[in-house]
């Protein structure tokens, strides 16, 4: 069965891991549970502009060893991330550099913009998401050879998440998009993150 990349990587953000990162951000959390949204879709549309690129995808995803701190607190059969601690700092960062270069910035602070956090709230949750993304396809690394023809095909609906300054710095058109008539745009946390957003 071919996964919904978004649907699979909002399971591991559940009130816990919220809980935790606010200890370090003291962010509301409605707007950090937006701001990670926002940013595992930046990233997920940060591969797919690398696509063309010969295996950036297998580089990027052999920077996250089984041994690195962050993937080794992911419990990836159960959606859960077992502790939140400050291992992503370093961790995602260069995993951010490798994504986005010299826009790695500017993206940070629209981030922040767009969603109403702290700058340092913006970067740091870049990072956590990156390492999320990244250690979500080391750990199903069959995933890899397919990975071009998946973000075409969620492209719309990723693109539908992201806030319309970010898509213009990736290099998409803030119209680019596909509303579902039948689909509100303020979607509640409880349906952007189903029933896993209170499971402990």
């Amino acid at each position: 069965m071919t996964p919904n990349l978004q649907i699979e990587l909002r399971r591991f953000i559940s009130s816990n891991v919220v809980s935790k990162l606010n200890k370090f951000y003291f962010e509301n959390d409605a707007l950090l549970i937006k701001g990670i949204d926002v940013s595992i879709g930046t990233i997920l549309m940060g591969l797919y502009n690398k696509a063309e690129e010969s295996d950036f995808y297998s580089e990027i995803v052999s920077m996250v060893p089984e041994s690195s701190t962050f993937y080794q607190e992911v419990d990836f059969t159960a959606g859960r991330i077992l502790s939140v601690d400050d291992c992503y700092h370093l961790e995602g960062n260069a995993l951010l550099k490798e994504l986005f270069s010299n826009k790695k910035g500017r993206i940070s602070e629209m981030v922040s913009n767009e969603v109403g956090i702290k700058s340092e709230t913006a970067r740091e949750i870049l990072n956590f998401s990156a390492l999320l993304v990244i250690s979500y396809l080391r750990y199903n690394l069959q995933l890899i050879e397919s990975l071009k023809l998946l973000l075409e095909d969620q492209k719309r609906e990723v693109l539908n998440s992201i806030p319309p300054g970010i898509k213009i710095i990736l290099g998409f058109s803030s119209y680019e998009t596909v509303e579902d008539k039948n689909q509100s745009i303020g979607r509640s946390i409880f349906t952007l993150f189903g029933h896993n957003f209170f499971s402990f």
